[in-house]
């Protein structure tokens, strides 16, 4: 049996208790004068008690500041661009740009002898010739190029979106509606959607 609560604007800081068993008579008379009784159970985290309808009313709490709340996009936005590029050291991040210069002079015929040098050490390792490797550098820098302006485009969305929000109560929603972004992304690139707990 759900037992029923009370509520006294004096006790327990405003806000309704309910005994752990049936009250006794002597519990019942030993309440202050004003004490309302038959609360009924709280149905969820986001309800406040409303003394004047004896009942409680959905209001949710902001989970997010919009500080916070921009600080995750960012952060999420940071960790997909590494689900997408497998974790790469931010050492070969800096380097992805002169790689493709090499390579894009590697096939104009107009390397120079360090540009070649760079290119040849890692087709040694490969296996690969240097213009198979060139190639193979042009076509994932296009495609992470196109990659990075859709994770750039939906963190820059997502920030808009949000501080355009009066609310804090809402900005779980805007995140959630970037969560989904970014998961259907991921899906077109054929990679799993990444864990994120908004």
């Amino acid at each position: 049996m759900m037992l029923t609560g009370f509520y006294h604007p004096a006790r327990f800081s405003g806000v309704p208790w309910f005994p752990r068993s049936e009250p006794t008579a002597e519990y019942l008379a030993g309440l202050p004068e004003g004490t309302v009784t038959g609360v009924p159970a709280k149905p969820g985290e986001d309800y406040a008690y409303d003394p004047v309808l004896n009942d409680w009313v959905f209001s949710p709490q902001a989970k997010y500041t919009l500080d916070s709340a921009k600080a995750m996009i960012v952060a999420y936005a940071e960790a997909f661009e590494n689900h997408v590029s497998g974790n790469v050291s931010i050492g070969e991040k800096l380097s992805w740009t002169v790689k493709e210069a090499a390579a894009v002079a590697h096939l104009a015929g107009t390397a120079t002898a360090d540009q070649t040098a760079m290119l040849q050490a890692e087709a040694n390792q490969t296996g690969e010739s240097l213009t198979d490797l060139s190639n193979a550098i042009l076509s994932n820098a296009t495609a992470f190029r196109q990659i990075a302006g859709s994770i750039a485009g939906l963190r820059r969305a997502t920030k808009a979106a949000l501080e355009a929000e009066s609310d804090p109560v809402n900005y779980t929603a805007i995140l959630q509606s970037a969560q989904a972004s970014a998961d259907t992304l991921a899906t077109s690139l054929g990679l799993t959607a990444m864990s994120w707990d908004v």
